[in-house]
């Protein structure tokens, strides 16, 4: 059964968020609808799934077997919740209860929307968690002893459990890493293509679409800007909006800069591991080694990339270069000092890092002034207070900012800005070395192009040595001289970029590559990202 929307229109309070959307999910389709934050797409899934928050308007109509899904009582529509219409959420470990075991979490599911058995309701959450690839894990699993695929995998697991006539995936990919991208977007076709089931994909990434979706919507600012078969949408881009989506995701941001011979940053045969938790009381400790024999050198100006799948020991090793955690043996060094968690603020200040979540890196009480001055406590002696505003107002300039921004709270700026700040935080002491963590993969395309921008401008101006760690392949090819790749704790190649891009000599280093989404325009060749 098809779903179609109809001229949708959607106000909270006083704010319009839809206006006139329109667009029809055929049966046993796969739908994208692409846009950026606050385009309205998680918008126009929640009002199909009937959760919107209290103080909606809506209008038009959400046509779904033969009912108007906008006019149902509240009661009719949790009945269709879970059996008829499913929603995958972008981050499982918001959605899932970590008190609760996986089987008993799935086996919720299909006892809340059946009249199964306990009994029958637990057979069935085997079934399906054994059908998205978690068979060997037992039901008493709970959430945090799983990675962030296998928890999306629950997700599934948990979405198609009743097999609903329409899947709904909000960015479900976003913040996993190449290869359990592929896997988890080839498991949903493959239960589309299974159990029959519509599938609207809701996400940013143009490559992700043009590789599964019939058709497609693409949304700017609460209203479907083109629409029509992905082929004909990507080939022509008749809106300025989808030209601006095509550029900014085949971006390259110029780089200037010089790469000297010194080295900056090093490390020889660097290994942790960590202890397990027993398994049972008397069990002896297990350990786990996440950082096997690590060597490389960063060297003055240079954008070293370092990419590698979830538990390949990128942020152990991070960890380590930030004199957080020590290591077990071998050594870490910056300009020929010992990087440990005894350093000196002298020589901590010349690290700066930028993380991947920059709201969860602030104080949301402190000012902007407040946040991006912190590192000022590791100099000998802090700037006066004219100075300090005069460095503020300085820092916010080069990352693209205004002076006057410095008064406000970070609630008050959009992610890309947010990240800005955390840049611009992150450069107040002017470190040698930038390390940064993930820094663009959770952004929208438009905002990744202008944060790498910036990025090269500014590594480029300062002769900035910079560590760029992600798991997005195409962002590190756009901005890294060389790139390291780590598997199991290991680097099983490392070189220049562009000679690793094509002409990868180790078999993972070719799976990550392959796994890499590819924007494809009418069927053509891949454009490279």
């Amino acid at each position: 059964m098809s779903i179609c929307i109809e001229g949708l229109n959607l106000r909270i309070g006083a704010a319009p968020i839809l206006q006139d959307v329109s667009f029809t999910v055929a049966p046993g389709e796969v739908f994208g609808l692409i846009g950026e934050s606050g385009s309205g797409k998680s918008m126009t899934a929640l009002a199909t799934m009937g959760l919107l928050p209290n103080g909606a308007q809506t209008s038009g109509a959400i046509r779904f077997e033969g009912e108007n899904l906008l006019a149902l009582p509240e009661r009719r529509r949790r009945a269709l919740r879970g059996a008829r219409l499913s929603m995958i959420f972008q981050e499982p470990m918001t959605a899932l209860n970590p008190l609760r075991s996986i089987g008993d979490q799935v086996a919720e599911t299909v006892s809340l929307h059946s009249r199964a058995s306990a009994f029958e309701a637990q057979t069935r959450a085997k079934e399906v968690l054994d059908r998205v690839g978690l068979g060997r894990f037992s039901l008493d699993t709970f959430p945090h002893q799983l990675s962030g695929g296998q928890r999306q995998r629950v997700m599934i697991a948990m979405a198609v459990a009743l097999k609903p006539a329409l899947l709904i995936a909000d960015e479900p990919t976003t913040a996993l890493d190449v290869t359990t991208q592929a896997r988890i977007l080839a498991l949903l076709q493959e239960l589309v293509a299974e159990e029959g089931m519509s599938l609207l994909l809701i996400t940013h990434d143009l490559a992700v679409v043009s590789g599964l979706a019939a058709n497609v919507a693409i949304m700017e600012k609460g209203r479907v800007v083109e629409a029509g078969p992905t082929a004909d949408v990507f080939q022509s881009q008749t809106h300025p909006y989808t030209q601006r989506l095509f550029a900014a995701s085949t971006h390259q941001p110029e780089r200037h800069r010089v790469v000297g011979e010194a080295s900056v940053l090093h490390a020889a045969d660097v290994r942790r591991s960590y202890t397990l938790p027993r398994k049972t009381l008397f069990a002896k400790p297990g350990r786990i080694e996440a950082v096997k024999g690590v060597s490389f050198t960063l060297r003055e100006g240079e954008v070293l990339g370092l990419v590698g799948e979830s538990g390949s020991g990128k942020s152990t090793l991070a960890r380590a270069l930030l004199g957080l955690e020590p290591v077990d043996s071998g050594s870490l060094t910056l300009r020929n000092t010992p990087i440990a968690q005894t350093m000196s603020r002298a020589d901590r200040r010349r690290i700066g890092v930028v993380f991947q979540d920059p709201y969860g890196s602030f104080n949301p009480r402190h000012t902007v002034a407040r946040l991006i001055t912190e590192p000022f406590h590791l100099l000998d002696t802090p700037p006066s207070t004219a100075e300090k505003a005069d460095r503020v107002a300085q820092a916010l300039t080069d990352v693209g900012l205004s002076p006057d921004d410095a008064s406000k709270y970070i609630h008050q700026f959009s992610g890309g800005q947010r990240q800005r700040i955390a840049i611009a935080r992150a450069l107040m002491v002017r470190p040698e070395v930038l390390l940064l963590d993930e820094a663009v993969s959770a952004l929208d395309v438009s905002i990744r192009a202008q944060i790498l921008d910036l990025l090269a401008d500014l590594t480029g101006r300062f002769a900035l040595s910079t560590l760029f760690i992600s798991h997005d392949l195409t962002v590190v090819r756009s901005i890294a001289d060389r790139v390291l790749v780590m598997r199991d704790g290991e680097v099983v190649e490392q070189g220049e970029t562009e000679t690793v891009f094509t002409d990868p000599n180790h078999p993972y280093t070719r799976e990550l590559i392959a796994a890499a989404p590819v924007l494809r325009v009418n069927g053509g060749p891949p454009a490279r990202r």
